[in-house]
C-alpha cells in the first residue's frame, strides 16, 4: 500500500513541472490577446491600429510559416473586405496581411540563407518554375513607368505579385505527403463549407439565379468566382476519383464530387462552364486504356444530368438563353467584352514593349453608356479577359512571360507524368494540371487574379505541382 502511495507521489512530483509549463504558457497566451484587444481598442480611431495588426501578425508567422500558411487557405473562402480608415485602401482580411507578411519573412530568410549564411541549395529544393515567374514579375513592376498614376500602378503591382509568391510559398513549404494531409484539412472542410452555404442560398434565390444579386449573403460576389472556385475542387476530387486505385475512402469523395457538382450546376457562368467541358475532356484523354467503362460512365452521367435539366421548364429557358447568347455580340456582356478587348489592344499599341502599367486598364477606360446600355455601364472596370488585360498593362514583355508560365508548367507536368507511377501522384498531378487548365481557358473571357479567392488557390496550384513531384520521386527513391 506504501508502495502504491510512493509511486503516484513520484509521478505527481515528475509531472508538475509540465503541468507548470503549460500554465504558463497558457497564462502568456491569454495575456497577449487580452493586450493586443487593449491596443487594438486603444488605437482604433487611429493609424496606429495597423501597425498593431502587423506586428502581430508578424511575430505570429516568424514563429509558424506553415501553420500561417495553412491559415490563409483556412480562412480563404470566408476573407471579409477591409477598408483602412482615413487611406481608402482595400484589403483583404485575413487573407492579404498573412500572406504579406509571410512573403516578407520568406524573402528575409532566402536573403539570409543565401546572402549571408552562404547556404547551398540541394538539387531538390529548386524550384523549376523560379524563373520565368521572377521574370513575370519584374515586368509586371516595371509597367509602372508608363502608368497615369505610378503609385497607385506600384502599389497594385505589389499586391498582385505577393499572389505571385504563393508559387514559391507553396512549393518551399510542402515537402511531405503529411504537408499534403494538412493542405487538405486546412482547404477542403472550409471549402465544402462555402460552397454547401452558397448553394442554399441560390436555391433561396433562385429566381435571380442569373444575377450576382442573388449571391448576397454568401460568401462569393458573383457566379464567376464561386464558379472557379468550386471547379478547383471538383476537379481535383473527380481526378482522385478516376484515377487513384490506393486505399482511400472512396465513399468520402464521391459525397464531396456531389457537393461540388451541384455547386457547379447552380453557377451561371458560360466561362465555367466552357472551361470544365474542357477540363474534363482532358481528364478523359489521360485516362488509362484499362480504365475505359469510367470515360463512358462520367459521358453518359453528364448527358443525363444535362437531359434532367432541360426537361424542367423554367433552368431550361435560362440555358438555352444562355447558350444561344454566347457568339451574339447584341448581347450586352458579349458587347461589353468586345468593347473592352478593343480598347485594351489600343492601349497596347499606345505602349507595346512594357505596358501601360499594372491597374492602368481602370484608370484609363471610360466606358461609354450609349453604345453599352446603362447597367452594363456599371460592370467593374476590367478587360474580361486576363490575357488583354496583361497585354494592355505589362505589353508584349508581360504576355511573352505569362505565355512562358502557362508552357513550362504544361511541359513539366507532362515530363512528370512519364515519371510518376503511383496512382495517387499521377491523380494529384492530373487533377492540379486540370484545374490550371480550367483556369487558363476561362482567363480568355474574364480576369479573375485580382481577388484573393481566385488569386490565391491559382498561384498555390501553379507552386503545388513540382512539389507533388517532388514528394513522389523522393518517396519512389527512398523505396
Amino acid at each position: 500500500m506504501s508502495l502504491n502511495v510512493t509511486n503516484e507521489t513520484d509521478e505527481s512530483l515528475v509531472h508538475t513541472p509540465r503541468f507548470a509549463s503549460d500554465v504558463v504558457r497558457w497564462l502568456l497566451i491569454i495575456l497577449g490577446c487580452l493586450t493586443v484587444g487593449f491596443l487594438l481598442g486603444v488605437t482604433s480611431e487611429s493609424p496606429l491600429m495597423i501597425l498593431v495588426v502587423l506586428v502581430v501578425i508578424g511575430v505570429f508567422v516568424f514563429l509558424g510559416m506553415d501553420l500561417a500558411f495553412y491559415s490563409i487557405l483556412l480562412f480563404l473562402p470566408f476573407s471579409f473586405r477591409y477598408i483602412i480608415p482615413g487611406r481608402g485602401f482595400e484589403v483583404q482580411t485575413p487573407s492579404e496581411p498573412l500572406l504579406g507578411m509571410l512573403v516578407a519573412v520568406f524573402l528575409i530568410q532566402q536573403i539570409f540563407d543565401r546572402v549571408v549564411f552562404k547556404t547551398a541549395v540541394s538539387e531538390d529544393r529548386k524550384f523549376p518554375f523560379a524563373s520565368a515567374l521572377t521574370l513575370f514579375i519584374i515586368i509586371t513592376i516595371l509597367s509602372a513607368i508608363n502608368s497615369p498614376d505610378m503609385s497607385g500602378s506600384i502599389k497594385g503591382a505589389i499586391r498582385a505579385n505577393v499572389y505571385v509568391m504563393s508559387s514559391f510559398l507553396t512549393f518551399f513549404l510542402i515537402r511531405s505527403r503529411q504537408n499534403l494531409q494538412w493542405l487538405f484539412w486546412s482547404v477542403f472542410p472550409t471549402a465544402i463549407v462555402a460552397v454547401v452555404w452558397t448553394v442554399i442560398v441560390l436555391v433561396y434565390n433562385i429566381d435571380l439565379w442569373q444575377w450576382t444579386s442573388a449571391y448576397r449573403g454568401s460568401p462569393f460576389t458573383n457566379y464567376s468566382v464561386f464558379g472557379s472556385y468550386t471547379a478547383v475542387f471538383f476537379l481535383i476530387v473527380l481526378s482522385r476519383l478516376l484515377l487513384d486505385r490506393s486505399p482511400y475512402d472512396r465513399v468520402f469523395w464521391s459525397v464531396m464530387l456531389v457537393i461540388f457538382t451541384v455547386g457547379i450546376f447552380l453557377c451561371f457562368s458560360r466561362g465555367v462552364w466552357l472551361s470544365l467541358i474542357i477540363s474534363v475532356g482532358f481528364l478523359l484523354i489521360n485516362l488509362p486504356h484499362a480504365e475505359q467503362h469510367k470515360r463512358i460512365l462520367i459521358v453518359s452521367s453528364s448527358f443525363v444530368l444535362l437531359l434532367v435539366l432541360l426537361l424542367l421548364p423554367s433552368v431550361s429557358d435560362l440555358i438555352s438563353e444562355r447558350i444561344s447568347t454566347l457568339f451574339d455580340p447584341q448581347f450586352a456582356s458579349n458587347r461589353s467584352r468586345l468593347l473592352r478587348w478593343g480598347q485594351a489592344f489600343l492601349m497596347f499599341l499606345e505602349h507595346p514593349i512594357i505596358g501601360n502599367g499594372y491597374g492602368a486598364f481602370a484608370m484609363l477606360y471610360q466606358e461609354d453608356a450609349s453604345l453599352t446600355g446603362e447597367y452594363v455601364a456599371q460592370f467593374q472596370l476590367g478587360a474580361h479577359s486576363e490575357y488583354m488585360q496583361i497585354l494592355a498593362e505589362q505589353g508584349s514583355l508581360g504576355i511573352f512571360a505569362w505565355f512562358w508560365l502557362i508552357l513550362i508548367f504544361f511541359r513539366f507536368g507532362l515530363q512528370a507524368l512519364r515519371r510518376v507511377k503511383e496512382t495517387f501522384f499521377r491523380s494529384l498531378v492530373l487533377g492540379i494540371m486540370a484545374v490550371e487548365l480550367s483556369f487558363f481557358v476561362h482567363f480568355f473571357v474574364n480576369n479573375l487574379l485580382n481577388g484573393d479567392a481566385i488569386g490565391i488557390p491559382f498561384w498555390v496550384l501553379y507552386g503545388l505541382l513540382p512539389a507533388v513531384v517532388g514528394i513522389a520521386e523522393r518517396e519512389f527513391e527512398a523505396a
